[in-house]
């Protein structure tokens, strides 16, 4: 895939210069992946990333475990302390493995390395060599350190991330249960640590958003027909499985539930509601705890929580990207577009949008400038003479409140 470049900038009036820009687009982002306690990396800094590759394996129900004592760097046990019950005090023995160990280490040591096996379809586990126990190492244990051992029952193998050593005996967050997260976008792997972030230079561009909410999620760019600015919650239907649809002005709870039952992949509006946050963080808990599989769903607000429509260059960015294959990011928040080239609206350098006060959201064109206007109240602002596209009349708007796109 060529490299994206941003086009060149337009030349505008000293006055429209002081109207704040708006950056519609962004180049080669970097995003990140928060990891916790109990999660680690798959991948490496500099490795390559597609869509669809595992990337990072997570523990939802992660808990404190006493894994015990630990090897010394050496690689040799501790030795037991002096007294009548240290030989029979099984805690000492070495529990920490690594994925691999080399064969000259591995004759050495007196017990073998338990080795973990990769679900099917996830990436192949990252061979490293055998270290001094560190916090964020990761380490592989059995269930009975949890004392829950059941007779008849294969003992079951909990994993996790090393999390500190205390009075000489280490400490874990593990679990039984690991989900595989996949990247979302193409890329390189800057930064991987266990436990900590996975941080990956998108190739390609992006638009930057306000909130994003929900999962990382990929799919194609679905922009149906909005009425008013909005999209109703009916024409998500089952058809839309698997798209990343434009929803308009404002997303409500309804919409949402019904875009998660639907299989659709992420939605894209002006606006969101924080109680809509609310609901769609409860009912993700609510699928986790279930333990039902599910696609993952993003959700992006492109401005924030006020109510106001798509702007007009954005929407028609969107129009000419429908088709292709999109991702939703939550951090940052962004909507990335991994092409090669994205095409361009015509916009006149002159266009505007109002931010803020009681035009929000309403867009026109830059006649001139006013100067220090004095608005109600007695408040003198510096100003500027527009026109919005759906009237003949001009309006006195402050400058502060004006936005203008730069590609």
């Amino acid at each position: 895939m060529s490299a994206v470049k941003p086009p060149a900038g337009r030349e505008i009036s000293p006055e429209l210069a002081r109207v704040a820009g708006r950056r519609v687009l962004v180049f080669s982002p970097t995003i990140r992946f928060r990891l916790g306690p109990g999660d680690r990396a798959l991948v490496e800094p500099g490795d390559s990333v597609v869509p669809g590759m595992p990337i990072a394996e997570r523990t939802p129900d992660a808990e404190l475990i006493d894994v015990g004592r630990l090897d010394t760097p050496n690689g040799m046990p501790r030795k037991p302390a002096k007294g009548p019950s240290a030989a029979d005090d099984k805690s000492l023995e070495p529990l920490w493995k690594e994925d691999r160990v080399e064969a000259a280490a591995a004759s050495a040591m007196t017990r073998p390395p338990m080795a973990v096996r990769a679900t099917p379809g996830s990436a192949p586990i990252r061979q490293d060599r055998r270290r001094a126990p560190v916090p964020g190492k990761w380490w592989v244990g059995g269930a009975e350190r949890r004392e829950k051992l059941s007779k008849g029952k294969p003992a079951v193998r909990v994993g996790g991330t090393l999390l500190f050593e205390t009075h000489g005996r280490w400490r874990a967050a593990a679990g039984e249960r690991h989900q595989i997260v996949e990247s979302p976008v193409a890329g390189v792997v800057r930064d991987a640590r266990n436990a900590v972030e996975v941080t990956i230079e998108v190739a390609g561009a992006a638009m930057p958003g306000a909130i994003a909410a929900g999962e990382p999620s990929r799919g194609y760019l679905d922009v149906p027909r909005l009425t008013d600015g909005e999209l109703w919650a009916s024409a998500l239907d089952v058809g839309r499985a698997g798209a990343v649809v434009v929803a308009g002005s404002r997303i409500s709870a309804q919409a949402i539930s019904r875009a998660r039952a639907m299989s659709i992949r992420g939605l894209i509006a002006g606006s969101v509601g924080e109680g809509e946050l609310r609901d769609l963080e409860a009912s993700e808990l609510r699928q986790k705890a279930s333990l039902a599989p599910s696609v993952p769903f993003g959700l992006i607000a492109l401005d924030g929580h006020g109510r106001r429509p798509i702007a007009t260059p954005i929407l028609a960015l969107l129009a000419a990207m429908a088709g292709r294959e999109v991702a939703i990011v939550t951090d940052p928040p962004l909507l990335v577009f991994d092409v090669a080239e994205v095409p361009l609206p015509e916009l006149p350098p002159d266009w505007i949008r109002v931010r803020s006060g009681v035009h929000a959201g309403r867009e026109g064109r830059w006649l001139e400038s006013a100067g220090f206007y004095r608005f109600r109240g007695g408040i003198h602002l510096d100003a500027a003479v527009v026109r919005f596209f759906d009237e003949t009349d001009t309006t006195v708007i402050p400058v502060s409140d004006l936005e203008r796109f730069v590609f």
